[in-house]
């Protein structure tokens, strides 16, 4: 059985969210670690940060050389470097998670992680970044 069967048919025809493993619970979207980690980032639900955030990336995300979050790819579908660029990128630790135009939507990674490892993950993730900011 492929890791592709339950694919939305957009994402089959159109998208990138491709990977080894399928997320695990898209509910995480809305969970209080990975808005706690957007919010630390300053970035808006779907990933965009304001103009005036200095790890701002070219897509309108976030980068600040660890963490890479970039909104889904709506431009042309043939740029097939930018369109192949994971939506979430840990460099640390080499995670990358691919969505289909909103986070976690049809999803796909590059581990196996269930839904509470996530989001013990996007959580202390979280916390990191707060407890930099609490130093600056």
């Amino acid at each position: 059985m492929s890791q592709y069967e339950n694919i939305e048919m957009g994402n089959a025809l159109f998208g990138h969210s491709r990977g080894a493993y399928p997320f695990p619970d898209r509910d995480i979207a809305q969970g209080d670690a990975w808005h706690a980690l957007l919010n630390v980032l300053g970035l808006d639900s779907r990933g965009h940060s304001e103009k005036d955030n200095p790890h701002r990336n070219e897509r309108g995300g976030y980068d600040d050389g660890t963490i890479c979050i970039n909104p889904y790819w709506w431009g042309n579908p043939d740029d097939e470097e930018e369109a192949g660029k994971p939506n979430f990128l840990d460099r640390r630790i080499g995670l990358e998670i691919r969505w289909y135009k909103y986070p976690f939507r049809d999803s796909y990674m590059n581990w196996k992680m269930s839904a509470e490892e996530l989001n013990r993950y996007f959580g202390s993730l979280a916390l990191s970044y707060m407890a930099q900011k609490e130093n600056w």
